[in-house]
Order: C-alpha cells, then sequence, then structure tokens
C-alpha cells in the first residue's frame, strides 16, 4: 500500500468538503439574494449612483460656502433623476408607441399587409381550404402577438406608481449615503488598518471611475446602434421606428442578450407585416450591425473598462437575471466589475478575480484593478 495515502487522503477531503461548502453558500445565497429582492436591488442601485455623482456632490460642495454646500446633495440628486428619468421615460414612450399602435389598429387585419381577406378562384370567387387555413393561422398568430405585446405595454403603463415608489425609495437612500459618506470614511479609516483603508479607498475610486466610463460608453454606443437600427429598417417603411429605436438604446445596456432581442423584436414583427422576404433582409442587415458594433467598435471604444470574460457574461447575466429580474441583468456587469477590482485587492481571491476577467495575467489584472488603460 502507498505510505502517502493516510497523509494525502484528509487533505482531499478537506478541499473536497472547501468546495462543497464554497458551492453550498453560494446557492444560499442567491436564493437569499432573489428572496430580498426588494430590499438588496434599491440598496445596491442607490450604492452605485452614490459613486457615480459623489465627485459632482463633492465638486460643488467645495466651490460653495460652508453654509450652503449641502446644495452639492441637491445637484447629485438632480443629476440621478435625470439620467433615471430619461431611461424610464424612454420604457414609458415605447410602451405608449405600442399601446397606440395596436388600439388604433382595430382589426387585427390591419396589422398585416399580407392579404387576410376572401380570395377567388377564377371560377366561382369562392375561397379554397388552403387560402381559408393560411388567413386562419396568420391571423391567429397575429391575435398572439398582438395579446402578449400589448399586454406587456399595458403592464409597463400600469405600473408606473410602482416605478415611483422605487425610484422615491432609490433617490432617499442615495441621498442618505451621500450624507453619510465623510462618516463612513472616517469609520473605515478607525475600523481597519491604514493599509487596509486605502485599499479599500483605492478599489472604490478605481470602480466608480470605470462605472461612470462604462455607463458613458455605453450611452454612445446605444444611441449609435439606435440609429443605426432607425435608419435602416426606415428603409423597408417598417412600423414603430421609435420603439425599435428606443428599445435598441435601453437593451444596449445589457450586453449580448440585449442586442439579441432589440434585433429578434422587430424581425418578427416585420414578418407579420410585411413578408418573410422583407423580414429576412430587415434581420441581415441588423446583424451586420451588431456584428459590426460588437466586434469592432465596442471593444475599441470600451477598451479596458469592462475587463470581463465574454463567458462570464452571459453566466452573470443568466444568474442576476434569475436573481432579480430585469434588472439584476442591468446591474450584473457593474457588480461583476466590482468584484473583479475588490478580489483583485485581496491576495487569497486573486485567481477568483483572474478568472472573472479577461486578462491573462496577473500583472495585466493589477493594472486594471488599479485604474490603469491598456
Amino acid at each position: 500500500m502507498d505510505s502517502t495515502h493516510p497523509d494525502q487522503n484528509p487533505r482531499v477531503q478537506r478541499t473536497a468538503m472547501m468546495w462543497l461548502l464554497t458551492v453550498i453558500v453560494v446557492i444560499l445565497s442567491g436564493w437569499a439574494l432573489r428572496a430580498t429582492a426588494t430590499v438588496f436591488v434599491p440598496l445596491v442601485l442607490a450604492f452605485f449612483l452614490t459613486l457615480i455623482v459623489h465627485p459632482l456632490d463633492r465638486k460643488t460642495a467645495e466651490r460653495l460656502p460652508s453654509r450652503v454646500s449641502w446644495l452639492g446633495h441637491v445637484v447629485a440628486l438632480l443629476a440621478v433623476l435625470l439620467g433615471v428619468g430619461i431611461f424610464i421615460g424612454c420604457l414609458w414612450v415605447a410602451a405608449e408607441q405600442i399601446v397606440a399602435r395596436f388600439e388604433n389598429a382595430g382589426d387585427m387585419s390591419m396589422l398585416s399587409g399580407l392579404d387576410l381577406g376572401t380570395a377567388d378562384d377564377g371560377n366561382d370567387g369562392k375561397t379554397t381550404q388552403l387560402e381559408q387555413a393560411y388567413a386562419s393561422a396568420v391571423d391567429s398568430l397575429q391575435g398572439a402577438i398582438w395579446e402578449r405585446v400589448s399586454g406587456f405595454a399595458n403592464g409597463v403603463v400600469n405600473t408606473a406608481g410602482t416605478t415611483l415608489g422605487g425610484l422615491i425609495l432609490v433617490l432617499f437612500l442615495t441621498l442618505l449615503m451621500l450624507i453619510e459618506a465623510p462618516k463612513w470614511g472616517a469609520k473605515m479609516q478607525s475600523a481597519a488598518s491604514q493599509s487596509t483603508a486605502q485599499e479599500l479607498r483605492a478599489g472604490l475610486g478605481v470602480f466608480a471611475h470605470r462605472l461612470m466610463r462604462y455607463l458613458i460608453t455605453r450611452t454612445i454606443l446605444g444611441l449609435i446602434t439606435a440609429l443605426l437600427y432607425v435608419g435602416w429598417m426606415w428603409i423597408f417603411d417598417l412600423d414603430l421606428l421609435i420603439v425599435w429605436g428606443l428599445l435598441a438604446f435601453l437593451l444596449n445596456f445589457i450586453p449580448t442578450l440585449g442586442s439579441m432581442i432589440a434585433g429578434v423584436l422587430p424581425v418578427i414583427y416585420a414578418f407579420v407585416q410585411k413578408d418573410f422576404s422583407t423580414a429576412f433582409l430587415i434581420g441581415s442587415g441588423l446583424l451586420v450591425i451588431e456584428q459590426v458594433m460588437g466586434n469592432f467598435v465596442d471593444p475599441r471604444v470600451q477598451g479596458r473598462q469592462v475587463s470581463i470574460s465574454p463567458l462570464v457574461i452571459l453566466v452573470v447575466l443568466v444568474l442576476w437575471g434569475w436573481i432579480w429580474g430585469i434588472m439584476g441583468a442591468i446591474l450584473a456587469v457593474p457588480i461583476t466589475i466590482a468584484a473583479i477590482i475588490g478580489f483583485a485587492h485581496f491576495e487569497p481571491l486573486r485567481p477568483f478575480a483572474l478568472f472573472l476577467s479577461n486578462e491573462n495575467s496577473m500583472d495585466d489584472l493589477d493594472c486594471m484593478a488599479q485604474g490603469e488603460d491598456g
């Protein structure tokens, strides 16, 4: 019998037990976060917003007399309200356009360029059974699409009250975090060693900088993509151009999956409203636009701001989408950026940061975590 077996077996068992406990903790944490979404989603969103607008708050306060330095908080909150208002307003306009389009359509046959009326057979003017089946199938497809799309749009419009309540909570939390930020900085300095406190402040600074640049670049790329989408679909005289443009802009904040959804929806609508060949041409053009933007423009504009493996992006989108729904999918990339930067500053967690990132070495990871663009 191998003499090393008695010494190695306990080590293997401990390693296996550690990994098993890690998996259990991750699963339980996912379920806990999902069950407490109403609590943690506003907290995480407010925390990210605070990091973004805190420099604006600080710089505004520094330029004002001390007795009115609180106006920095007001300016920061107005900036948050403007950004969130634009996002919600775009979603609202898209939903209103859909509702108005289907309400004005009246008869479902008006949604399609296909001939759903009776067709003469050339002899006695009676519709053949094949034509009846075809018309019935198209009419059923249109009815199903109308029911799903209009139901979703009406749901978006009807949840305005809930959205407003959540927005007020996020703004209130952001205000409190802005007010408490200096106190928490002092607490962190007292509770941790000087080196640890410096590491935490440096990590938060890098994350805030990268998060801000990430949002700016995603906004610019989303606008460019939306304009290209609308321009291409305008050539084919497709309806609801404003809706498709707004959806392309909004879904751009959900990498990979968002662009797929933004491209598939108008193609489906074109198939119902126009015909297969038109839908194919529209889909081909949107695919070319997406490939150019996703594989050529995006990596060069975004640079190292989102240094995350494409496989990891897809996994975290699915994971956070399951945990927190659409808001989880929007927050997935910022949360992962925060995790990579945080893990990179602590030696035991550095291997996890490297595997989550798109870097090839620890030196490249250090450059990314320290805010150096490559």
